[in-house]
């Protein structure tokens, strides 16, 4: 929630076997579930994130938002309970009363609660007091079918002193105090490395399942979720909290324009991207960090990196206003398990840039010397419009191009990739190709191919492809549209991608 430089993940069980009485687990009585289809949104009101929802609480405001999640067909709200602000250790009876009516207003819109505790909390070595003040938070909701899962604290770090006999002393407890699953999660740093460490540091007092936060480039998810998930396996994983912030400062992606609609559509396309990932790693569906940005007063000051961080405050799904992103229409097709495998390959989404041009949405722009690139709604193959690159008598520069990461980007070695697209050109076009680059998870070129130039002065559309085997120690794979030493224009359309598996018949396709 704080770490936005890596990840750390929450896991829903599909093992219910093992769950229930696996060798080494600290088992939850017979009766409970880890529950197998929970598609989470994390939750602050957009004017009180963290302690402030809770000391500046809107029941009405809440249930407005609460409607809103229920509305994207989520079935479960992540509520986080800071332990100072709500009296420790005892809880005061009002923050009691305000928690009861956040879980009452949820059962009322269709939705459980995934329950954080211990937030802001490093207290390690008061056990005792833990467990009197977790008692007293969880005691009236032992068995409450409102209650989808207790994740016991945000992002422990196992590195930190006393933090993970702590954890040890408290999961069990918990557990049985709540009669409901138990997860925990790491930070979002190198979740595979924590995971390892915390899994063995708790010895016989494992959780019902991990949870891994991932913020980093979409690209990187497959090589960090599933060495998450190998971590602690056999115990289940779930990517309890991910997310992309719009904030114009904030720059993951080079080459993507710095325009309120661009970052807005790259979010939509990140949460599309990341559910690829987690469906083919087998995990449960992704919960999005979170469902609003803040106002600029919504964040306190009691921890200075997130409220000085001008990207904590454009993580949401929908805006202060109450208007939605278009993730927010994203996370509703993931949710409700329709068609996410597109990348804009027909050039028919546009986004501005920075000085208002229309440009094909999510594709990124390699700028060089003499190179412009638009959305051309006067020319196309199919559809509305085609992508163009336009060059000046000098020519384009050698790498003027519109490069994308596709759809679940990863590859392993012996993967083989394939692109096709189509593209036409006047007289002067100099290169005009497609090709493929293969990146190591360090984000070294290992490898590459491109197909055919196009014939410069063409009329006609001209089918380009451009395929090759992902070479050693390749992790993922960008798509480019080059256009090197044009004077003029060359445009591109119908654009797709196929990656079939080099130990296997699965192929995955995207356009």
């Amino acid at each position: 929630m704080r770490h936005r430089l890596g990840l750390a993940a929450v896991l829903v069980a599909s093992l219910v076997a093992f769950l229930n009485g696996g060798a080494g687990h600290a088992s939850p009585a017979d009766d409970m579930r880890v529950p197998e289809d929970v598609r989470s949104i994390s939750y602050y009101p957009a004017r009180g994130g963290w302690t402030l929802m809770w000391t500046r609480f809107d029941a009405d405001a809440i249930d407005r938002d609460l409607s809103r999640i229920a509305g994207l067909r989520a079935n479960t709200v992540r509520v986080i309970v800071p332990a100072r602000v709500f009296g420790y250790p005892e809880p005061e009876a009002e923050m009691s009363a305000r928690l009861e009516a956040v879980v009452d207003l949820a059962a009322r819109r269709g939705l459980r609660v995934e329950l954080t505790l211990f937030d802001w909390w490093h207290d390690y070595v008061d056990i005792v007091g833990s467990r009197r003040w977790a008692a007293a938070v969880l005691s009236p909701y032992a068995g409450d079918a409102r209650i989808a899962f207790v994740e016991l604290k945000n992002e422990i770090r196992p590195q930190d002193s006393g933090a993970a006999d702590w954890a040890a002393a408290l999961i069990p407890y918990v557990r049985d105090v709540a009669r409901l699953p138990v997860a925990i999660s790491v930070p979002a740093i190198d979740p595979a490395r924590d995971l390892r460490l915390l899994r063995a540091a708790l010895g016989s007092a494992q959780p019902d399942f991990y949870s891994a936060h991932f913020y980093w480039r979409p690209e990187l998810a497959a090589h960090y979720l599933e060495r998450a998930r190998d971590a602690v396996a056999p115990l289940p994983l779930r990517v309890g909290e991910t997310g992309y912030s719009t904030a114009i400062p904030y720059e993951v992606l080079p080459g993507l324009p710095a325009s309120r609609s661009a970052r807005e559509a790259e979010q939509g396309y990140y949460l599309r991207s990341l559910s690829l990932v987690v469906r083919r790693l087998g995990l449960p569906p992704l919960a999005p960090w979170i469902l609003s940005d803040f106002a600029p007063d919504a964040i306190p000051a009691d921890d200075p990196a997130v409220h000085a961080n001008a990207r904590e405050y454009r993580f949401g799904l929908f805006r202060v206003s109450g208007a939605a992103k278009p993730a927010a229409a994203e996370l509703r097709r993931v949710f409700s398990g329709g068609r996410v495998d597109g990348f804009n390959g027909g050039f028919e989404d546009a986004v501005r840039d920075e000085a208002g041009r229309t440009v094909p949405a999510l594709w990124r722009i390699r700028r060089t010397s003499n190179a412009g690139f638009a959305r051309d709604t006067q020319v196309a193959r199919t559809g509305r419009a085609s992508g163009r690159i336009d060059g000046v008598v000098a020519g384009t520069g050698p790498d003027a191009a519109f490069a994308i990461a596709p759809p679940d980007p990863a590859v392993q070695p012996g993967d083989r990739s394939t692109v096709t697209g189509f593209a036409r050109a006047t007289s002067k076009c100099g290169q005009v190709r497609l090709a493929i680059r293969w990146f190591s998870a360090e984000g070294r070129t290992v490898g590459g191919v491109q197909s055919k130039p196009v014939p410069c002065g063409t009329r006609s559309w001209r089918r380009l492809h451009a395929t090759g085997v992902a070479p050693s120690g390749a992790a993922y794979v960008g798509l480019y549209l080059r256009a090197a030493g044009t004077v003029g224009h060359a445009w591109f359309d119908d654009v797709s991608y196929v990656c079939a598996r080099g130990s296997a018949s699965a192929t995955r396709r995207a356009r």
